[in-house]
C-alpha cells in the first residue's frame, strides 16, 4: 500500500528557512491583493472628501490595475534577469512608499498618479512571488505551497472590501479612507525586513540582456486590451474601441513574431514562445481569465448592486462577502488533500460548486426581486467561495508544473498577466450590463456565462495522446537554468 502521507523517494523536505521565505514573499502577495479590491468601499468616502468626479474615482481603481497589468510580464522577466530576490526587495519598498504617499494625497489627480505607481510596483513584486515558490520547493511540498499562495491571494481579494468597510467606519484618528492605505505599510515593512534576512540570493551566473523591443510591443499591445475594457468606450467611444482591438490584434501578431525571431537567433524572449505550445499552460491562462473574470465581476456587481438600490453602508457591503471569504479558506485546505487523488480534477470540482452557487443566486434574485433574504445570500456565497477555493488554489500550480526554472518569471508574469485582464473584463462585463439593463439578475446572467465557459477549459489540462514533456526533461533541455541559493 501507497502512503500518500509520504514523500516520493528523494524529493527534499523543505528546511524551516524555505517555509518563513514564503510567509515573507506570501506578505507582498497580500498586500498586491487587497489593493486590488479594498479600494472600492473608500470610493465614496474618497469622492466626498477630494471632491473627485466620477470618472477620476474609476481611475483612482483602474489606474492600479492597468499599470498592474502592463508590467507584470516584464517584471517576471527581470527576475528571471537581475535577481528574483532584488526585484521583490525593490517591489515591497516602492509599493509601500506609494501606499504612504496614497494616504498623503490632496487632490484626486495627486490619488491615481499614486495608485498607477503601487500598481507597477505591485507588477514587480508578485511574479517574484512565484518564481521563488516554483524554485524553492518540488512534488508536493510545491502543490502546498502553491496551495497556500491562492489562498492568500483569494482570502486577500476578498477580505479586501469587508476590512475597507471596517476601516472607514471605525475612522481612526479621523483618517477616514486614508486609514486603507496606512494599513499597507506594517506589512510592507515586514516584508522588506524578512526579504533582506531570508530570500535566498540567487546570482544570475549568465544574464543576456532584456528584450526592450518585446516589452514595447507587449506593453503597448496588452495597454491596447486592457484599457477598453477598464476606462470603456465613453459617450462617443464605440469607434476607438473597434480601433483599439484591431490594433490590439496588429500587436499581438507582431510580438508574437518579434518573440520567435528572438528565439530563432538564440536570444533570450521576453516571453518563451515555447509556453503557448504546451497545452497545460494556454488551459490555464484561459481558465485564469475566464473564471477570475466571473469572480471578480461578481464582488463587483455586488459592491454596486448592494451599496447602490440596496442601500447597504460600506460595513455592511463588506460584511456580504464573510461566507465567501470563509468557504474560500476551507476549500483551499481542502483542496492539496484531494488533488492527490483526482488530479487536476480538483479543479473541476470547483468550477461545477461555483455554477451551482452562482445558479442559486441567480434564482433568488428572480423569485425574491430586490427582497433578496439573507439566507439565501449566505448559502450562495458558501458555495461561490468554496467553488473558488477548489478551482484557484491548485491552478498556478498545475499550470506551472514543467515550465523551466528559467522561464519562471516569464510564465508566472503571463499567468498573472490573463489573472489581471480576467480582473478588468469581469466588472468591464458585468458593469456594462447592469448599467444597460439596471438589472441585478441580468449581470448575474453574465457572471453565470462566465463560470460555464471556465469549464470548457478544463479538458484541455489532461495530457495529449503524445503525453506531457515531464519537468526534468524540460530543465535538461534548459542547461543555463537559474538556480537559488
Amino acid at each position: 500500500m501507497v502512503d500518500r502521507t509520504a514523500p516520493p523517494q528523494g524529493e527534499p523536505r523543505p528546511a524551516l528557512r524555505q517555509w518563513l521565505q514564503l510567509i515573507v514573499v506570501l506578505a507582498g502577495t497580500f498586500l498586491v491583493e487587497l489593493d486590488l479590491f479594498i479600494v472600492n468601499v473608500a470610493l465614496q468616502p474618497i469622492r466626498a472628501d477630494l471632491g473627485a468626479t466620477v470618472t477620476e474615482m474609476e481611475l483612482v481603481v483602474s489606474g492600479y490595475t492597468l499599470a498592474f497589468g502592463l508590467v507584470l510580464v516584464t517584471g517576471g522577466r527581470l527576475g528571471d534577469l537581475f535577481s528574483y530576490r532584488r526585484l521583490f526587495v525593490i517591489g515591497v519598498t516602492a509599493f509601500s512608499a506609494a501606499s504612504l504617499a496614497c494616504a498623503l494625497a490632496w487632490a484626486p489627480g495627486a490619488l491615481i498618479t499614486f495608485r498607477v505607481l503601487q500598481g507597477v510596483a505591485a507588477g514587480l513584486m508578485l511574479p517574484q512571488t512565484l518564481s521563488i515558490i516554483q524554485i524553492e520547493f518540488s512534488g508536493r511540498y510545491r502543490a502546498m505551497a502553491f496551495g497556500v499562495f491562492g489562498a492568500v491571494t483569494g482570502i486577500a481579494t476578498i477580505i479586501g472590501q469587508t476590512f475597507g468597510g471596517l476601516l472607514i467606519t471605525l475612522d481612526i484618528a479621523g483618517l477616514s479612507w486614508r486609514t486603507v492605505f496606512l494599513i499597507n505599510l506594517p506589512f510592507g515593512l515586514a516584508a522588506v525586513l524578512g526579504s533582506l534576512m531570508l530570500l535566498p540570493r540567487d546570482r544570475k551566473d549568465e544574464r543576456p540582456s532584456l528584450d526592450l523591443i518585446g516589452v514595447l510591443l507587449l506593453t503597448v499591445t496588452l495597454l491596447f486590451v486592457i484599457a477598453p475594457l477598464i476606462f470603456g468606450g465613453g459617450e462617443h467611444g464605440r469607434p476607438a474601441l473597434l480601433a483599439l482591438m484591431v490594433l490590439a490584434v496588429f500587436g499581438g501578431w507582431a510580438f508574437t513574431y518579434w518573440e520567435n525571431r528572438t528565439k530563432r537567433r538564440n536570444g533570450l524572449p521576453l516571453a518563451d514562445p515555447e509556453l503557448v505550445r504546451h497545452r497545460k499552460f494556454r488551459a490555464g491562462a484561459g481558465l485564469s481569465l475566464t473564471f477570475v473574470a466571473g469572480n471578480t465581476g461578481l464582488f463587483f456587481l455586488v459592491s454596486l448592486h448592494f451599496q447602490g438600490p440596496l442601500g447597504f453602508s460600506p460595513l455592511k457591503a463588506g460584511l456580504v462577502f464573510t461566507p465567501l471569504a470563509l468557504f474560500f479558506g476551507i476549500a483551499s485546505l481542502v483542496a492539496p488533500r484531494i488533488q492527490p487523488r483526482v488530479g487536476h480534477h480538483v479543479l473541476t470540482i470547483g468550477y461545477v460548486v461555483n455554477v451551482l452557487g452562482t445558479v442559486a443566486l441567480l434564482a433568488a434574485a428572480l423569485h425574491y426581486g430586490e427582497d433578496l433574504p439573507e439566507a439565501a445570500v449566505i448559502a450562495s456565497f458558501a458555495a461561490i467561495g468554496f467553488g473558488e477555493g477548489l478551482g484557484l488554489t491548485p491552478l498556478i500550480n498545475i499550470v506551472l508544473t514543467g515550465v523551466p526554472k528559467r522561464d519562471a518569471g516569464s510564465a508566472s508574469g503571463v499567468l498573472e498577466t490573463g489573472i489581471q485582464i480576467g480582473s478588468a473584463l469581469g466588472p468591464a462585463l458585468l458593469g456594462t450590463v447592469y448599467a444597460a439593463a439596471h438589472s441585478f439578475v441580468w449581470g448575474l446572467g453574465v457572471n453565470l456565462a462566465l463560470a460555464v465557459l471556465a469549464l470548457a477549459f478544463v479538458p484541455m489540462l489532461s495530457p495529449s495522446r503524445g503525453g506531457e514533456v515531464p519537468e526534468r526533461s524540460e530543465e535538461a533541455r534548459t542547461p543555463t537554468a537559474a538556480s537559488a541559493g
